[in-house]
């Protein structure tokens, strides 16, 4: 009964993975390998999660790679005019992403404002009184980066 509990797990064990299909995780290296009579039962889960079935004459092996997420290494950004009146251009360059949102906050840290990108990646700063603040931006690749800009009055 044991060693049948072991097969069972060992090819389902792969299938728990699937979950984690967008979120990026580190797992360890960690695995077994199971002999009962003339079938030998090798699991690894990690980074790839490998199944690998294996008897005297046939071997089956199912397995697969988790999704990497890497952060970009050539993401710039541009702002623009800094200092501003009313209104500042947001851009990032070197990769495929988009703005996902942009954070307001004081010198002091804290949150004025939360804001959707628009279409054209102008943010509105009428409403800001004269000083420097902080612009957060988070991209949808799960990077952020953030700036200072000098609000000035009209």
């Amino acid at each position: 009964m044991r060693p049948l509990l072991f097969n069972l797990l060992a090819i389902l064990s792969p299938l728990f993975c699937l979950g984690q299909n967008v979120t990026q995780c580190v797992t360890n290296l960690a695995g077994y390998e199971l002999s009962t009579a003339g079938l030998v039962t090798t699991v690894s889960i990690g980074e790839p999660a490998i199944l690998t079935l294996s008897s005297n004459s046939n071997t089956v092996t199912q397995g697969f790679l988790q999704p990497e997420i890497l952060p970009c290494l050539n993401l710039s950004f541009g702002y623009y005019p800094n200092p501003t009146k009313g209104e500042i251009t947001v851009d990032a360059f070197g990769c495929d992403v988009k703005i996902q949102s942009i954070e307001i906050l004081d010198m002091w840290g804290r949150l004025i404002s939360t804001l959707p990108p628009s279409k054209d990646n102008k943010v509105q700063l009428g409403f800001l009184s004269s000083g420097m603040y902080l612009l957060k931006i988070f991209l949808t690749n799960g990077q952020s980066n953030a700036f200072n800009i000098v609000k000035i009055s009209q």
